[in-house]
């Protein structure tokens, strides 16, 4: 008799078996990897997909325990445990094998047991990567951007800084970048070169071109009044204070810029009095025992060396590099020559308006002033141009009007090593010469100033090559 029952057992072993290689080529034809482990987590079944997305052969991983998988760093961790643990779908990111893996785990039950969890696997790694592409994109985006509007504000706006050095023009550039934060900057040069403007310029640029922007200068306020100006005083502070008390100028720059122009002469005291401004934002009134917190920027400038001023003692240290966040080195205009031409035109437009003239420089008297040296830089060019528009008395300004001046006077003592001694003394009494007519109305006047004999001067002028022409500065 046929044992029937034992042949059913193995027809249903059969059955199984060939279901599950049914269930496993569709789980293979699938486009999106499937990770199926049972009610302890362990793996039962592992398809093709999920082989290509992990990383993992379905030989190794199929009967392997999730816990140990995780414990071992294989899965930085496991959807399927934590479905197992709360019971519900789960979705994720996580690291397997160094990719970014997104899982989705779903629980199955029978009978209210969880005998199952699917975990659906989606691989993330491209995606990560162009996640990561598009940010370091977009912050190139962002700097990109910020060197246009550096570049835009220079070619687009109605410019104070007037120049077309290179030198110059690097700095503009790097104002305008350190005018979108809140450092520190200390800029240095000789009288004249257009420290203040800079600052100024900054100022315009930055976020608190709205507020205020108050100027200290600290080499025209005494000594004994710099305090109270800069740090303002308490009722009854001191004799003569008023009875309402002072807001001093650091408080008026709250929100906005503080400029401290030639700070190389504030007295020590008061250096550890900015030092703790610049450290703590809160000061102090003079008189005064409540503490007020501030928000200013500060810049600061001097014509000193406050280097040496450190080492002597004379400008604290602390200070010093607290100020010295970001320098600023201008340089003077004798060395940036180019910037000349523009800064004469500029200046020569500007008091034409201002006087209503039409004037124009000669060629020569150009030459001229691009050859001075300009000991007072742009402050000193500003006032020459003024002076000559205002006294020169032709519509062209001439050669003889730019040595009447300051320019003449140096132009007359110059040296030139390549000539001979008696080279010199020709070029220096031509121009000493040409000076004298300049000054008189005729040759007797020329013949009392210099005490020569009317005949001496004609042979000396035609020695000398010199008109004797006394209209020349009209006609010139």
């Amino acid at each position: 008799m046929e044992d029937t029952k034992g042949n059913n057992s193995d027809k249903d072993r059969i059955n199984i078996c060939l279901n599950l290689e049914r269930i496993k080529d569709i789980f293979n034809s699938l486009d999106v990897g499937v990770h199926v482990v049972d009610g302890k987590g362990i793996t039962v079944l592992y398809n093709k997909i999920c082989e290509e997305i992990e990383g993992i052969s379905e030989d190794w991983i199929v009967g392997k325990d999730m816990k140990k998988l995780v414990h071992d760093g294989v899965y930085s961790e496991s959807v399927a445990l934590e479905v197992i643990e709360k019971g519900q779908k789960i979705a994720k990111t996580q690291k397997v094998n160094g990719r970014y893996i997104f899982s989705t785990g779903i629980p199955i039950y029978e009978n209210g047991e969880l005998i199952n969890v699917v975990v659906s696997v989606m691989d993330m790694t491209s995606l990560e990567n162009l996640k990561l592409q598009f940010n370091e994109l977009k912050s190139v985006n962002v700097r990109m951007q910020k060197e246009l509007d550096i570049l835009n504000a220079i070619d687009g706006q109605n410019d104070s800084i007037i120049s077309k050095s290179k030198e110059i023009e690097n700095i503009k550039i790097l104002a305008l970048r350190i005018a979108k934060v809140d450092s520190t900057v200390l800029i240095e040069g000789e009288s004249g070169v257009g420290k203040g403007i800079f600052s100024k310029y900054i100022h315009e640029h930055s976020n608190r071109k709205n507020g205020p922007f108050v100027k200290v200068d600290c080499s025209s306020l005494p000594e004994s009044l710099i305090e109270s100006e800069l740090f303002g005083y308490e009722e009854g502070a001191f004799t003569g204070a008023k009875k309402e008390g002072k807001v001093g100028l650091i408080q008026l720059a709250n929100e906005g810029t503080l400029f401290l122009d030639e700070i190389g002469e504030l007295p020590l005291n008061l250096q550890v009095k900015l030092l703790n401004l610049i450290q703590d934002k809160v000061f102090q009134k003079v008189g005064g025992t409540k503490n007020i917190s501030i928000n200013t920027r500060i810049i600061a400038a001097t014509n000193k060396d406050l280097y040496t001023m450190v080492e002597e003692g004379t400008f604290r240290r602390d200070l010093y590099y607290r100020l010295k966040v970001i320098p600023i080195v201008i340089p003077s205009l004798r060395e940036r020559k180019t910037d000349i031409v523009p800064l004469v035109n500029f200046f020569l437009k500007k008091f034409n308006d201002h006087y209503n003239y039409e004037k124009i420089i000669s060629a020569k008297a150009m030459n001229l002033l691009i050859n001075y040296d300009w000991p007072g830089n742009v402050r000193e060019l500003q006032n020459e141009i003024e002076r000559l528009v205002v006294t020169s008395e032709s519509e062209v300004i001439s050669e003889v009007d730019v040595l009447y001046g300051d320019i003449g006077k140096t132009r007359s003592m110059d040296i030139d090593e390549n000539k001979l001694f008696k080279e010199n003394v020709y070029s220096y009494e031509r121009a000493l010469l040409e000076d004298y007519i300049y000054r008189t109305s005729d040759i007797h006047e020329l013949s009392q100033k210099t005490g020569l004999e009317v005949s001496t001067l004609r042979k000396k002028a035609k020695k000398l090559e010199v008109d004797l022409n006394f209209q020349k500065r009209k006609n010139s």
